[in-house]
């Protein structure tokens, strides 16, 4: 349950769902509306309605699209699973032997089928489709009832439904489907319907996704962040820092295209979310992290995040899993893991990284990701916050779109990112193209612990295995596999 009264309620019933969105009947998630001082996102619902009754009103809207956002809120999902969760235990970033949960995972003879795992990967594609579901029935409505909407709340709840819809997409085609986009990847939904969509080639999914991610654009070109507003009296749009916002959608491409292979159109990107860097999405100051009191310390670096979720229960979920967990849930690495991975024989380099000291902690011989830590009293501007698209990862997108064509850009961006994270010696400027994508996955490794996106780096980049791993990777380890009803199904 909510552990204070300005929460969102998340444990949403799911919706009857025979493979990705079939049911007799679809409903919507109705939220109550928010009293004045509270935020649009710490919200509770109350109950659910048709979605012709949904969408009678400009309010119902909103409250279909944070509907989507607290789907993704789940522990099946970003409150998790797909974060700290399945997906690092998944990338070797814990020593899992004797966890109860993710213990498959830690011997590499497995087919993403056991009896542990089967059931976790068939609830990530059912969820995340999900959340699709929900984005597909606010698209296939606002359209005709554009009259409803005041301001510019038409082309806001448009452009964030896209890009959400784009957002799942994209991390199902880096879950479930091969890096070789000339093969039949996942089914890309862009209406709720009832029909056995046909999987795709990853080549088409993509085209869709990029078309999906240049329309939320479009949509979002009025968005107030983009003149840096990031707050509003508003409840509706306040906080948008932690939404699709223009810029996470500018983000979100750079990671598609790369993703694509295409580096013109991922630095392109990268760098308009840069561009705009210092002023909107400011690099931590080490005073905000080093805070004496735990309370006041900006664990999540959220001045830097483009688009992160408020998971209102994340104390006690963190408290399951990894702060005050039971030795068969705890997710932990060997403190020779850590030291290895922050370098911290290095003079100048791991000693003084704020995410070596900061956002990991010592826990008698071992280690546990510290960033989401909820102290008593947390500050409300750093509380329950997961971030899902960071300022950093422009950087290390732009830096690999650099190599080969401008190596010492590639150098300065990596050096910027570390610069800001307290590394006092920067990289040398006669670094090889493979030096400087080994300090890229090394910056991956450290940035973005405990956030999921480890995984994806490394099967995008075909590394040959994950850190402080011994076993080759193939595709039984990179592709999970769709869930049995889809392969019934003729998928």
């Amino acid at each position: 349950m909510p552990t204070s009264n300005n929460s969102i309620f998340t444990n949403l019933k799911e919706f009857e769902m025979r493979n990705r969105i079939y049911a007799s009947l679809l409903t919507l998630i109705v939220i109550v509306s928010c009293a004045s001082c509270k935020k649009w996102l710490d919200v509770q619902p109350s109950t659910k309605i048709k979605s012709d009754v949904l969408f009678e009103t400009e309010q119902g809207y909103k409250d279909a699209l944070l509907g989507c956002y607290a789907i993704m809120k789940t522990e099946q999902l970003y409150g998790r699973e797909l974060t700290f969760g399945f997906m690092d235990a998944a990338a070797a970033q814990y020593d899992l032997f004797n966890n109860a949960t993710y213990r498959d995972l830690s011997t590499f003879n497995f087919t993403y089928k056991t009896t542990l795992l089967r059931p976790k990967v068939d609830n990530i594609w059912s969820s995340m489709y999900n959340v699709i579901a929900n984005a597909n029935n606010i698209l296939d409505h606002i359209d005709q009832d554009k009259a409803l909407f005041t301001g510019t709340n038409y082309q806001v709840i448009k452009g964030e439904a896209l890009a959400i819809r784009a957002y799942v997409h994209l991390d199902l085609m880096r879950l479930f489907a091969s890096t070789d986009l000339t093969k039949v990847a996942i089914p890309y939904m862009r209406s709720l319907t009832t029909e056995v969509n046909p999987r795709l080639t990853g080549n088409e999914v993509m085209k869709l996704l990029l078309q999906d991610l240049q329309d939320a654009a479009t949509n979002l070109s009025i968005d107030p962040i983009k003149n840096g507003t990031k707050r509003s009296t508003s409840e509706f749009m306040n906080n948008r820092h932690q939404r699709l916002n223009y810029f996470a959608v500018k983000g979100l491409a750079a990671r598609a295209y790369l993703w694509q292979g295409d580096k013109v159109n991922a630095l392109a990107n990268a760098m308009e979310v840069m561009s705009s860097g210092n002023q909107i999405f400011p690099w931590i100051q080490t005073s905000n992290i080093a805070a004496s009191l735990e309370k006041d310390r900006d664990y999540t670096f959220s001045t830097e995040n483009l688009f992160s979720l408020n998971v209102f229960d994340l104390k006690a979920i963190g408290n399951t899993w990894v702060f005050a967990a039971l030795p068969a849930n705890q997710l932990q690495k060997s403190s020779f893991a850590y030291n290895t991975m922050f370098q911290t024989t290095v003079a100048g380099v791991g000693a003084n990284d704020i995410r070596y000291l900061y956002t990991t902690k010592a826990l008698g011989t071992n280690f546990i990701v510290n960033k989401f830590y909820q102290p008593d009293n947390y500050n409300p501007a750093y509380a329950t916050m997961i971030p899902l698209l960071r300022r950093s990862e422009m950087n290390y997108i732009a830096a690999e779109c650099n190599i080969g064509v401008n190596n010492q850009a590639a150098i300065d961006l990596l050096n910027e990112v570390r610069t800001n994270r307290g590394i006092v010696t920067p990289l040398a400027n006669t670094l090889t193209e493979v030096q400087i994508q080994a300090e890229i996955l090394i910056e991956f490794r450290k940035e973005f612990q405990g956030e999921g996106q480890l995984f994806a780096y490394c099967k995008r980049t075909k590394a040959a295995r994950f850190p402080n791993n011994s076993t080759n990777l193939t595709d039984t380890q990179l592709i999970l596999p769709l869930p049995d009803v889809e392969i019934e199904f003729g998928r």
